[in-house]
């Protein structure tokens, strides 16, 4: 067992909140770290990419005294709770006496991140940073591919496990970029302002107009469901962390199938 302190000095071994504050400290907006402290030990955790009704659930039927989420369980100051509202889960967290913690930005960008897991699913065994946040570390990847967009479509739905996958464009691609969660607007901005010359780009969330941009700019574009295009990398994060605490913690894996 651990301390709350004990687990996120784990935790931040892996993804470094400074990372975070550094994104925050050039206009980003995050809330990664500690969302609630119930003073208890950390003996067993669920990890949720979201913090959920559904998510809630599980780690009653577990047990769990920590949930572990990426996207984080407060993202913008609230004025109350609500049990039935958008903050039902945080609230029954606090009821069942569940320290929350969230991973967002720092684990987007950790050296083996989200988006790092996202580019190696779909072939990026070299990458390159696109965007810089501090240091060697930062937001999109670029790698180079010797393949066809409809292959790299087809991998898509086999290593995140989605068959909601839109692709926009055909043909020959040499070079990929990817985005993972709701990054397209850095993808138009990194395609605008020179940083790649990718011509496949990967994301989620695209609003019509980012979309327009990018098709217009000559890229195919590859649409992937904000759930799938982070999932895999966190459960990557979820293993390392069972590899440096089987012997002290319990942990487990939940996966929201209705986002797939």
């Amino acid at each position: 067992m651990y301390s709350l302190k004990e687990f996120m000095q784990i935790l931040e071994g892996y993804a470094p909140l400074e990372i975070s504050y550094k994104a925050i400290e050039r206009g980003d907006y995050d809330n990664s770290g500690v969302i609630v402290d119930t003073g208890v030990e950390v003996k067993k955790v669920l990890f949720s990419l979201d913090l959920s009704l559904a998510s809630i659930q599980k780690a009653e039927e577990i047990g769990a005294d920590t949930i572990v989420t990426h996207h984080p369980a407060i993202y913008t100051p609230i004025k109350s709770l609500d049990c039935k509202g958008d903050t039902a889960p945080l609230l029954r967290a606090i009821k069942g006496g569940m320290n929350v913690v969230s991973m967002h930005l720092n684990l987007d960008m950790a050296d083996k991140g989200i988006d790092y897991y996202l580019a190696e699913a779909l072939g990026g065994e070299t990458q390159k940073i696109l965007d810089f946040v501090c240091d060697d570390k930062g937001y999109g990847r670029e790698f180079t591919v010797n393949s066809d967009a409809e292959d790299i479509k087809e991998r898509a739905k086999v290593m995140l496990g989605t068959d909601k996958v839109l692709l926009y464009g055909t043909g020959k691609v040499e070079k990929v970029a990817t985005f993972c969660g709701g990054g397209a607007s850095n993808a138009l901005e990194m395609v605008e302002k020179g940083v790649t010359d990718a011509d496949l780009i990967v994301s989620s969330d695209m609003p019509h107009h980012l979309l327009k941009g990018l098709i217009e700019s000559g890229r195919a574009v590859l649409i992937i469901p904000h759930y799938a295009s982070e999932q895999y990398g966190f459960k990557k994060f979820y293993q390392e962390i069972i590899s440096q605490t089987k012997d002290e913690l319990k942990v487990e894996y939940f996966e929201d199938k209705r986002f797939m």
